[in-house]
């Protein structure tokens, strides 16, 4: 058995994309992704992680937490990839997604450029929120002149649309975990 079909994945390439996004984060090659690795990131996508949440902790410390199974304090493959499957497979809308968000946005900025293109930002909504969502949004959120080029979003833009809290399909996000209750 492959090691992407051990660990829960469905296809190689999900395997390859999330390899090659921990690895990205991964700066100190030591396998596992510490808050300053973290914050690195936050900051070369020019994201600003709140210093202070309500837990105490600041954001990056926060979302390592969530994420965390074993707490030794960093987020190692095998957490990387689970909270990646749980939030891929999550209908209920309370996974908690602020790295996920980070994984998918990277998965597509593969060039590490700091944007995702507008049909790939397409495949993620389609993926997270079905057909009729898309539906319902589509021209709203990409509507542009025939002669405009087609939209570039950054990790900001992305979260605006994706945020389960506040974002543009926040509403689409309980009305579809309410369903699934």
């Amino acid at each position: 058995v492959d090691e992407w079909e051990r660990l829960g994945l469905e296809k190689r390439i999900d395997y390859e994309n999330l390899r090659r996004v921990f690895d990205r984060l991964d700066e100190k090659k030591d396998n596992r992704i510490d808050k300053d690795e973290l914050q690195a990131a936050y900051d070369a996508l020019g994201h600003k992680p709140r210093k202070l949440t309500e837990y105490g902790l600041s954001e990056v410390e926060d979302i390592i937490w969530e994420v965390d199974e074993d707490a030794n304090g960093w987020i190692d493959w095998e957490n990387f990839v689970q909270l990646y499957l749980r939030c891929r497979k999550d209908r209920t809308g309370r996974e908690p997604t602020r790295l996920f968000n980070l994984i998918e946005f990277m998965v597509c900025d593969k060039d590490g450029g700091g944007t995702m293109s507008e049909d790939e930002c397409m495949e993620i909504l389609y993926h997270r929120f079905g057909k009729e969502v898309m539906k319902d949004v589509i021209d709203k959120l990409f509507k542009r002149k025939l002669d405009e080029a087609e939209k570039e979003f950054t990790y900001t833009e992305f979260l605006k649309l994706v945020d389960g809290n506040n974002g543009i399909l926040s509403a689409h996000l309980r009305k579809a975990a309410k369903q699934a209750q």
